[in-house]
């Protein structure tokens, strides 16, 4: 009888579906700069259709980056293809020049929320866009990504 009660726990242990993960996403921008024009497309990965989920946008620069702050727009891009452009302002300095973000090293990390308790087909694409006003080329940012988490 026991052995019965013991195979059953197994089975039904593993009959659970797997906890939904966090995932992230980067671009390493060219050494050069981005260019405003050129935008970063992101897809990001949902591990089940059922939860929502929260998705935040990350910057990492280093200290050649000449801007206290950061303009940036995303268009955040249903499964039926509807747009949601969202402006993002992100302080990377405070007024004596200070790096704001944390990091170890040359490099620094900021993050900004984008998106709370979406579900997968509200943010099937994001594209994010270099919105610095009179600047072509922005230099000094290394990466940018998203973190997609469920929501729980």
């Amino acid at each position: 009888m026991t052995m019965f009660i013991a195979a059953a726990m197994v089975l039904m242990l593993s009959c659970q579906r797997p906890p939904a993960m966090s995932h992230a996403q980067f671009v390493h921008l060219p050494a050069g700069g981005w260019l405003q024009g050129l935008p970063l497309t992101f897809a990001p990965e949902y591990d089940d259709s059922t939860l929502t989920y929260d998705i935040t946008l990350s910057v990492r620069h280093d200290n050649s980056y000449r801007y206290r702050n950061l303009s940036l727009v995303v268009d955040i891009i249903t499964a039926d293809s509807v747009v949601t452009r969202k402006p993002v302002e992100m302080v990377l300095a405070d007024a004596y020049g200070n790096w704001t973000s944390g990091g170890f090293g040359a490099l620094y990390q900021c993050q900004v929320p984008l998106a709370h308790a979406i579900a997968p087909d509200q943010a099937s694409s994001l594209v994010v866009w270099q919105a610095m006003a009179g600047c072509d080329t922005l230099r000094g940012l290394t990466d940018i990504g998203i973190f997609v988490k469920p929501r729980r």
